[in-house]
């Protein structure tokens, strides 16, 4: 049984792009002699569509498309992911009832009823299908049946022969932490391969872990496996993510029988029940391979991202440090030289050798290229400020005079920068300027509004310090020549805004990246407290938690005074630059758990708890 698997770009909130594009999939599949073509799921309207999903009119023009599609299908048999509407009854919500849905259709007809329904509605990091849709399971209690009842394989017939098939939408794979495991129900219930239409966001190795939950799904009860995944990027108003497709048939012993290549729009064609198996390689796994995915997902996702804008055009601050080097060269690689315009925006506080560090940088890449000094503006700023004096206004004559701190004059550079050079630079080239802080100094606060914090995207936010400097050593490598100057991996990290910053005195900021990169994954993405690192320190074992060497943490603090010192000032930090996250650009998502709405957070201030409290005292003895 011949089949094809349509890797598609789906492009969300567009379902009459989406649908020509399956038209002519399935056009090409009939013609290839394939029984069968299978899409992503949410294939039609796309995935994360935010509230979007409460747009009534759009929601019912997509439900619409589901005729077109099976119109199409003389002469083979399609299934595909939209959204079902059930005008008759209400969700949980009080609007008309929607699923998750796919739909199976062959000649023209419906297979069956027709659809089914996710079963499993995940509700963690950036999904939130309960929010719009309703799930299998509550169908069937609403029914007052059994799941079983309801999750039926869909019998299709290929050449005379009739074939049960599986068909699930993407967490219903991903059962481990459900009570129900809709895999088991259809085997039970007969399926002789399971299909599963899945929208899943690429993140570091998950690809690998897929392989291994599919080989257990199936190890009891050999058949084959479809998984078909959809590329291009969908965000969440907040978070972007990319979608790297891998598309892949098992055969019934999990081995791999075809890949879709990564980010490409691809359909690949496989042979179902065939009494010969076709294998291919397992991926290798290594560091040099994760550096190469991500490469590929930032650009790809780059891209994706300005697809939407009718300019290409970029303007960066480039300012000889590892962040804006390592996005200008993202940027470059994903809209082209031509597209970019790099500025240098020194103060007396910035060094020759960032400044030539940036400008050869820029010659490295080809780029458009200036230098805007910000010191008479900065100059000019501190003394109309300094000269202002407030005057109470209820007749006490009360003076209250401006003084600038040094902090206050170093946020003064950065939003001089931000608002006034890069913001009016852009409008004026008619392009749109980046964001390059990257995931520590975002999660730390270290950073200010409307200087550093501004932009219509953070291409780097969701890579910690060191990970920025190993991707950008990374490009170096595949390059082949040093595109990103030596000089800028030889220098401090520093924001150059005072003297106490000077790189040519080695001095720069106030962050141990080797450890508090660990710290703030640990606070991001482990979802620790200070009561776990208090425990995890005071029992020597912080380093294995959080993957770095215990002697580094050992001697960075030379004394429990210290580290609970430098604990708490991160702790607050973290949860008070909040205001600072939710007013920062879209973050192109890559980790475990990326800011904006992937990781959800509230404005709640710092809180330590009892155990805390007493784990303190008992290592301090006091």
């Amino acid at each position: 049984m011949k089949i094809a698997v349509a890797q598609m770009g789906v492009v969300p909130g567009h379902p009459d792009v989406n649908v020509q594009k399956m038209v002519v999939e399935i056009e090409k599949a009939r013609a290839q002699g394939c029984a069968l073509i299978v899409f992503p799921e949410m294939a039609v309207p796309g995935y994360l569509l935010g509230d979007e999903w409460e747009n009534a009119a759009f929601v019912n023009d997509c439900f619409a498309y589901n005729e077109v599609i099976k119109d199409a299908t003389q002469g083979i048999a399609a299934i595909w992911g939209n959204v079902y509407v059930d005008a008759q009854k209400r969700g949980e919500d009080g609007r008309v009832r929607k699923y998750n849905a796919a739909f199976v259709a062959q000649n023209g007809e419906w297979v069956g009823n027709g659809h089914v329904f996710k079963t499993l509605m995940p509700k963690y990091r950036e999904f939130d299908d309960e929010r719009h849709f309703y799930s299998l399971r509550k169908d069937a209690a609403d029914q007052g049946v059994s799941l079983e009842t309801l999750l039926q394989p869909f019998e299709l017939e290929f050449d005379g022969v009739k074939r049960k098939l599986g068909v699930l939408l993407c967490e219903d794979m991903w059962s481990d932490d459900y009570s129900v495991n809709p895999i088991d129900l259809l085997l039970a219930n007969g399926a002789e391969a399971l299909i599963n239409l899945s929208c899943s966001p690429w993140t570091w190795r998950k690809n690998n872990k897929r392989h291994s939950v599919v080989r257990n799904r199936i190890q009891y009860n050999p058949v084959p496996f479809v998984y078909a995944n959809n590329v291009g990027t969908q965000n969440n108003g907040k978070t972007i993510f990319m979608f790297d497709g891998n598309s892949t048939v098992y055969n019934p012993d999990g081995s791999l029988q075809r890949v879709a290549t990564d980010y490409v729009e691809e359909t690949i064609h496989a042979e179902l029940f065939a009494p010969q198996q076709t294998v291919c390689p397992n991926p290798v796994v290594s560091e040099e391979r994760d550096r190469e995915e991500l490469l590929a997902g930032l650009v790809y996702a780059i891209r994706g991202f300005f697809a939407t804008f009718q300019s290409k055009r970029v303007v960066i601050g480039l300012s000889g440090g590892i962040d804006s080097a390592l996005s200008v060269a993202l940027l470059t690689e994903a809209l082209g030289a031509e597209n970019v315009f790099a500025i240098n925006m020194p103060s007396q506080f910035n060094s020759e050798t960032t400044k030539g560090a940036a400008r050869r940088l820029a010659e490295n890449l080809g780029i458009h290229y200036t230098s805007i000094s910000i010191q008479h503006s900065f100059e000019n700023t501190v003394k109309e400020l300094e000269a202002a004096v407030f005057e109470r206004l209820d007749g006490s004559q009360a003076l209250v005079p401006v003084h600038l701190s040094g902090l206050n004059r170093e946020n003064i550079q950065a939003r001089d920068r931000g608002s006034r050079v890069l913001a009016g630079v852009a409008s004026a080239l008619n392009a749109v300027f980046v964001n390059n802080g990257n995931k520590t100094e975002t999660a730390l606060g270290y950073a200010t509004l409307y200087g550093d914090v501004n932009g219509a995207l953070a291409p780097i936010a969701d890579l910690y310090k060191l990970e920025v400097y190993e991707l950008a050593r990374f490009i170096n490598q595949k390059k082949g020549r040093e595109i990103i100057p030596s000089t800028i991996f030889d220098i401090p990290a520093s924001a150059e805004l005072s003297a106490d910053q000077n790189v040519d005195e080695g001095k720069g900021d106030p962050i141990f990246y080797p450890y508090h990169d660990k710290l703030v994954r640990a606070f991001v993405e482990f979802r620790l407290d200070p009561e776990d690192m208090l425990r995890y320190y005071q029992q020597g074992i912080l380093g294995a938690v959080l993957h770095c060497e215990q002697t580094l943490i050992d001697n960075y603090f030379k004394t429990p005074e210290a580290f609970v010192a430098d604990l708490e000032h991160k702790w607050r930090l973290y949860k008070l630059s909040y205001f600072k996250r939710i007013q920062a650009p879209p973050i192109l998502a890559v980790s475990k758990r990326a800011f904006g709405f992937d990781l959800r957070e509230a404005q709640n201030g710092v809180h330590y708890t009892r155990e805390y409290q007493r784990l303190k005292t008992e290592l301090l003895g006091k």
